[in-house]
């Protein structure tokens, strides 16, 4: 049996502890009630259908993962440089597998970048694609990107997920597996938008190519492959988190459309982490150093980030002039 470390006891963490149940899975939390709540009860209040077992204990304590053999990163990304500081992996053959999406808004460095800057370690594999929470937990059908640079530790990562239901694919590309999985959480904010304002199926599936249109571009510049972001990690996220008001980040957007009486400070309160928020900001950085055109991406940070209106910013959509599809 192997030891698996799960550093963060939200509902994604807690969702993977379930399905890695197999296993001797330690979730570490600083919610010392939810942490209770697993040990006593097997239960994470916040994430509903899902019942460990007697495999998975919470700890508060960080150090008490340090001898794992895989170390599993559920964290909202802004915090993992924190978190990792104060982390020691004395465990040299410790396999890391980030499950966080976003990019660090301070280096503007992708998280496989700010894992190794903090650890030195070089068995990190990534670990994105289109998945719900509580569907993960109730077991439903789902299909995701591993994407690691030895195909040897795909294999053994592999192993560890015998749920059937929860089936990987390998990749070696890290940065583009990242890089869907981090800006789908901007478009799936204009694309909340779109449904807080009533702009109808024709306006969000246009924005939805227009966005993969923005991440392509982005993608060629970054020297991603391009097969990476049609996959599960790129298009097949971006698509599921447009398409539903159960992702965060698309029901951020409906809250500032549809309820603009309360302050975009406030909507982010109201729920858990709303990763676009923060990556727009980074994204924002690159499209300018690299000069990309990304219109929609500009729309939403103006929109979180410099007090524009989202009739002005959809109306500037709108305006631009008339161009080729592919450029």
């Amino acid at each position: 049996m192997k030891k698996i470390g799960i550093i963060g006891g939200g509902v994604w963490g807690s969702a993977l502890a379930k399905l890695l149940g197999s296993e001797k899975v330690q979730i570490y939390i600083r919610d010392k009630k939810i942490a209770d709540s697993i040990n006593n009860f097997k239960l994470n209040p916040n994430l509903k259908y899902a019942t460990f077992s007697d495999n998975v204990r919470a700890t508060t304590i960080l150090k008490d993962l340090e001898n794992v053999d895989y170390l599993i990163l559920a964290l909202p990304a802004q915090n993992i440089k924190g978190v990792l500081s104060d982390f020691n992996i004395s465990n040299k053959n410790q396999n890391i597998i980030i499950a966080s999406k976003g990019i660090d808004i301070d280096s503007v460095k992708f998280l496989s970048e700010v894992v190794y800057e903090s650890t030195k370690s070089n068995n990190i594999s990534i670990l994105s694609g289109p998945c719900f929470s509580h569907e993960v937990a109730q077991n439903l059908p789902t299909a995701v990107t591993l994407a690691t640079e030895n195909k040897t530790t795909f294999e053994s990562i592999a192993k560890l997920f015998q749920d059937k239901n929860f089936r990987l694919y390998y990749s070696d590309d890290l940065i583009g597996c990242q890089l869907g999985g981090a800006v789908k959480n901007i478009y799936a904010i204009a694309a909340g938008i779109t449904a807080g304002l009533n702009l109808g199926e024709n306006a969000k599936s246009s924005l939805i190519s227009r966005s993969f249109a923005e991440m392509t571009r982005l993608g060629k510049e970054l020297k991603i492959k391009k097969e990476t972001l049609f996959g599960l990690s790129g298009l097949g996220d971006l698509i599921l988190t447009c398409n539903s008001l159960k992702s965060r980040n698309a029901n951020f957007g409906y809250l500032i459309s549809s309820r603009p009486q309360v302050t975009i400070e406030d909507h982010l309160k109201s729920q858990e982490t709303t990763e676009g928020y923060y990556t727009v900001v980074a994204l924002k950085k690159i499209a300018d150093k690299e000069k990309i055109a990304m219109p929609v991406m500009e729309a939403i940070y103006n929109i979180l980030h410099g007090n524009a209106s989202i009739s002005e910013q959809i109306q500037k959509l709108l305006d631009r002039p008339e161009t080729n599809e592919f450029y």
